[in-house]
């Protein structure tokens, strides 16, 4: 129960890293979205308009393309502070605490990086090496170069949201590995 009720003093100390893990988010996938909507102009404005169509203030597309991108990933960050500080402030030692969040918060950014890097490889590769000519059902609406970079963009997207997780799950390994260690050396 401890993962999900924190203790009461503990809670002070995990905020902080909620908002910084809600803004650091936020502001991955606003500019992730902005780099896919220079390769795909059609992966929003026929799919992620859609899908976030009550966000839709009538601004100019790329405010929009922006709000999509804090909107898809706000949450990520949130949960990711939420659990690290879980572990982090589970004991009273805070002399290193600021590092040690920091450092799982850099882990899950660079994951997420380095997949969504390696989604836009793999999804080029895929389709203009490989010449693959479907992409879950959107070869029906598009097809041609279009279809090539909307499927590069899917890739990278969903890639990215693997390497966040992959990266999540090595923070909380080495982060629960450092806590035991030092709870074990006092």
């Amino acid at each position: 129960m401890n993962w999900i009720v924190p203790r009461v003093r503990n809670v002070r100390k995990i905020l902080p890293y909620l908002l910084y893990g809600t803004v650091l988010g936020g502001l991955y996938g606003m500019m992730h979205d902005q780099i896919s909507y220079t390769i795909s102009r059609e992966y929003f404005t026929d799919f992620k308009f859609h899908q976030f169509r009550y966000a839709d203030f009538h601004l100019p597309e790329r405010l929009f393309v922006g709000i999509i991108g804090f909107l898809a990933t706000w949450w990520v960050g949130f949960f990711a502070g939420w659990f690290l500080g879980r572990i982090r402030f589970f004991s009273d030692d805070f002399t290193t605490a600021h590092r040690d969040m920091l450092q799982g918060f850099t882990i899950i950014f660079c994951c997420a990086v380095g997949a969504g890097i390696l989604g836009g490889v793999v999804g080029y590769l895929n389709f203009y090496v490989f010449d693959a000519q479907e992409f879950m059902g959107f070869e029906k609406q598009f097809s041609g170069t279009t279809l090539k970079r909307f499927a590069i963009v899917g890739t990278i997207h969903n890639s990215g949201y693997a390497g966040g997780l992959a990266g999540f799950i090595v923070a909380i390994f080495l982060l629960k590995r450092k806590m035991k260690k030092s709870l074990s050396d006092v």
